[in-house]
């Protein structure tokens, strides 16, 4: 069906450039790692951010996805991780200045925290360094979005971590449920070959068939993330092999991951 509320994927525009996407596992993080493997995904050794949370990366050219979570022991908890459903829940732009970024989004009208730095070990490389600007909760709705600055890109991007044995080279879309467009174009239209994509249940079910059944029935909220591969159908039979629910169909495999409340949809 026709995407009447995509924006984004606009190359030359000015707007806000695509940094990573974020799967909040919170203490299933290492199932979560298992499976994106089982799907052939290069996912990073676990780092342990300052602020308590862990994660692996799926990196791409230049950006990426991160699955979070929190140590099984519940030693160490934070709020934000905890707070936030399971499943897709972090959409983060670029940033080159946080400061800059600070004082851009108090100008167009949004309430954001001060940056924030932090970091996590790269074994053996040294420690990878971020600042973040988070905006406050509830100005766009479907999940958490900031911005982050990367200190020391050469330690996230790095090389080996790039290649994927199903072939997925980028992040082409991702899909909100009962969100709204307009607030999420005041921060400028994603840039490069990134969008996002806005429905309502009725149209996510018809975009999406029988497998839309299988997440939640919840809004606003992120639902779906397309990713591009030339390995699309096989993608699927990996799924298959892994005991996900698969729907294959036209030029795209769509996976459904119950257990992380979300679908994986991926095209040529």
């Amino acid at each position: 069906m026709r995407e009447r509320d995509t924006f984004g994927a606009a190359r030359g525009k000015q707007g806000v450039t695509l940094d990573h996407l974020v799967v909040n596992a919170r203490f299933d993080i290492d199932a979560a790692a298992t499976l994106f493997a089982q799907l052939g995904f290069t996912v990073t050794p676990r780092g342990y951010h300052t602020l308590g949370s862990v994660n692996h990366t799926i990196v791409f050219d230049d950006h990426y996805l991160e699955l979070v979570g929190l140590p099984a022991d519940g030693k160490t908890i934070r709020e934000e991780i905890v707070g936030s459903p399971i499943g897709p829940e972090g959409l983060v732009f670029r940033s080159d200045d946080a400061r800059r970024t600070f004082e851009w989004l108090g100008r167009v009208g949004f309430d954001a925290g001060s940056p924030q730095t932090f970091s996590r070990p790269v074994e053996p490389f040294g420690d990878a360094r971020f600042t973040t600007v988070r905006l406050a909760p509830g100005q766009l709705p479907g999940g958490r979005v900031y911005f982050c600055q990367h200190l020391t890109p050469e330690l996230v991007f790095r090389e080996q971590w790039r290649s994927h044995a199903n072939g997925a080279y980028a992040l082409a879309q991702l899909h909100l449920i009962g969100a709204d467009r307009e607030a999420y174009e005041r921060l400028g239209e994603p840039t490069s070959d990134f969008s996002l994509a806005f429905w309502t249940r009725a149209d996510f079910v018809a975009r999406f068939g029988a497998a839309a059944a299988r997440i939640e029935d919840r809004s606003p909220r992120f639902a779906a993330i397309t990713i591009r591969t030339p390995q699309w159908h096989e993608t699927g039979t990996r799924a298959i092999t892994a005991g996900q629910p698969v729907e294959i169909d036209g030029m795209r495999s769509v996976v459904a991951l119950p257990r992380f409340d979300m679908l994986l949809e991926f095209i040529p």
